[in-house]
């Protein structure tokens, strides 16, 4: 009984080592409760087969049945790649030990092989041996574990080829040994020709279905990374479109309500001013004269409704560039929209707009409101795309500042925001006018 547990314990410490690197040469997740139970019920099958079955070639093809059956069940997965790769390897490593490790052993160490405790390290014969290869290698990678072990690798990863690598060069070393067996040893049966025969078909084999691999594993890549362009595009183009639709229900349901109130004027002027818009948007160069001053005259009027005291305190020169003359008053349209959003209900509403030039030349402007505080929470979101205040299960508004803050970025300034419970500002800061002509003529 004892001499039947030190075998089974063996057994067991070697399954371990095996299937080890099998996984991790696979590339799939180290659980050790998985590697100890399919190393416990492939040690029970191997003590089963070998003490019921005397035939060697029948105890290897159950071996192998229950070998591919229960990574398959326990490691849940598929018969190809991953059981039959988790397969190879130790019987790859294990052809390697026999045809490596056990003649240096025969050969060096011979003088030792008879003594009681080699008998028991290396087994009788020492046919232990011809796992050294799987322990040394299962040492290494349990030294080289690392705290991700649990997640899964690249189907490329360097192990992965590392063990295709090992079950070619078994399967060579395999058949050279049989070749050679057969040219130097007369009149033997017909075993050895027949084993050297089911070698050489099944090499090609392993060549062609690592070929079929490698070519799927290919297309999937491809197919993944079209996927991922194209859902990256899909998504650009939506925000867009949320962006421009914000921008555009704005602008019509401010003129909806000049014509409500039959202010023809300001809703020609807020006409005019939305079709310079669209005019840049496709590429021509039309805007009004007085473009900054139109938007800034809409927003009067519109506050003037709202019952709303807006105030303007332009110390600067209107923007002469072009570009500022068609993006500030897009600006100017957010920035007070949100302020007009965030004093609606309060008492004393105030919204004040300044425009000014700092002492280093940089030009600011300001919308200042006082609306309720923006928590620092708020703060790191009100800068994401569809982020509002407001009830919004449409997704159509939260997109005023993700305009702003690009346009900020386009023409090289930045947007910031201070908040507390008496005033909250949100400041665009501009180059000087110098500066950006100079980064017009370096960029042409």
């Amino acid at each position: 009984m004892a001499a039947w547990v030190q075998v089974a314990a063996g057994h067991f410490f070697l399954h371990c080592a095996q299937i080890y690197c099998a996984v991790r040469t696979s590339g799939r997740s180290t659980h050790w409760w998985r590697i100890g139970a399919f190393a416990a019920l492939q040690t029970l099958a191997l003590l089963l087969v070998t003490s019921f079955l005397p035939l060697m070639e029948l105890r290897f093809l159950l071996l192998s049945l229950t070998h591919l059956v229960f990574f398959q069940w326990i490691f849940q997965t598929g018969m190809f790649p991953d059981a039959l790769f988790a397969y190879l390897i130790p019987l790859s490593l294990q052809i390697l030990g026999r045809a490596l490790v056990l003649p240096f052993f025969a050969y060096h160490l011979l003088p030792i092989i008879p003594n009681t405790w080699a008998v028991r390290l290396l087994g009788p014969q020492t046919e232990y041996t011809a796992y050294l290869p799987s322990i040394i290698l299962a040492c290494f990678f349990l030294l080289t574990e690392t705290r991700k072990g649990a997640e899964r690798l690249p189907s490329y990863s360097p192990s992965h080829y590392f063990g295709w690598c090992l079950i070619f060069l078994a399967m060579a070393v395999s058949c050279h040994q049989t070749a050679l067996v057969l040219r130097t040893v007369p009149n033997l049966d017909g075993t050895y020709l027949s084993l050297l025969g089911i070698r050489l078909i099944v090499f090609p084999i392993l060549v062609f279905i690592l070929h079929q691999f490698v070519q799927r594993e290919r297309r999937n890549e491809k197919v993944l990374r079209y996927h991922v362009k194209r859902s990256s595009v899909q998504n650009a183009a939506l925000r867009t479109l949320r962006e421009e639709r914000h921008d555009l229900l704005n602008e019509l349901t401010l003129i909806s309500t000049y014509v409500q109130m039959g202010k023809t004027e300001e809703a020609l002027q807020a006409i005019a001013y939305s079709a310079a818009k669209l005019s840049d948007r496709h590429n021509y160069s039309t805007l009004p004269n007085d473009a900054w001053s139109t938007v800034l005259q809409v927003k009067q009027a519109e506050a003037e409704r709202l019952g709303i005291t807006f105030s303007l305190d332009l110390q600067s020169e209107a923007p002469q560039d072009f570009h500022e003359q068609r993006l500030l008053p897009k600006v100017i349209m957010n920035l007070v929209d949100n302020a007009f959003a965030a004093v609606e209900g309060r008492q004393d509403p105030l919204v004040h707009l300044s425009w000014s030039v700092d002492s280093q030349g940089r030009r600011q402007l300001s919308v200042s409101n006082n609306g309720p505080e923006i928590s620092s929470l708020e703060g790191k979101r009100i800068f994401r795309g569809g982020v509002t205040s407001k009830a919004d299960p449409s997704g159509n508004h939260g997109w005023g500042l993700v305009i702003c803050q690009r346009i900020a970025e386009e023409l090289g300034g930045t947007l910031t925001y201070t908040s507390s419970p008496e005033l909250t500002t949100f400041t665009l800061t501009l180059p000087p006018a110098t500066a950006r002509k100079q980064q017009q003529i370096s960029a042409t």
